[in-house]
């Protein structure tokens, strides 16, 4: 079974198990590896993930996991946040980040600029928009080359 395949029956078991839990599936991904295989799946709730968050996800999909038989090698199962680096990509990271200030890079400028750093204020289907203590700004999804939370310190 591919990768693709893996993932597409894993998905199920794993949004089951996160919703039963009050998380959302963020993604899953899988490696191969020479001795032991590496399954991550990224979990999240609007207050946070913590080790506890992880440890009760991680007990639940071990159950289902070795019920559905369908990973044949030896492999870990790591269960964790996304973390604040990782790239918006779906809409439902759009979703998931309204009202937090982003990082926008786009393929070519526009208006001279190449990046934009403002809160994400809402989505649709074309376009994201942001505000910033200067401007509204809209831009169009299918010119964004990277989007992430802008982390501060």
């Amino acid at each position: 079974m591919n990768k693709k395949e893996l993932k597409k029956e894993i998905y199920p078991l794993a949004e089951e198990a996160a919703k039963e839990l009050g998380y959302e599936i963020v993604d899953i991904e899988f490696q191969n590896g020479s001795k032991h295989d590496l399954l991550s799946i990224f979990i999240f709730k609007k207050d946070g993930i913590d080790l506890d968050d992880c440890s009760e996800m991680s007990r639940m999909i071990e159950k289902k996991l070795d019920e559905l038989d369908i990973l044949k090698n030896p492999y870990y199962l790591e269960i964790s946040s996304p973390g604040l680096d990782r790239p918006l990509k779906t809409k439902d990271d759009y979703r998931r980040n309204i009202g937090n200030e982003v990082e926008v890079k786009l393929y070519a400028p526009m208006d001279n600029k190449k990046e934009f750093s403002a809160v994400l204020k809402d989505y649709d289907d074309q376009n994201i928009y942001l505000t910033s203590e200067e401007e509204e700004i809209t831009l169009p999804i299918k010119s964004i080359s990277s989007m992430k939370q802008a982390i501060k310190f």
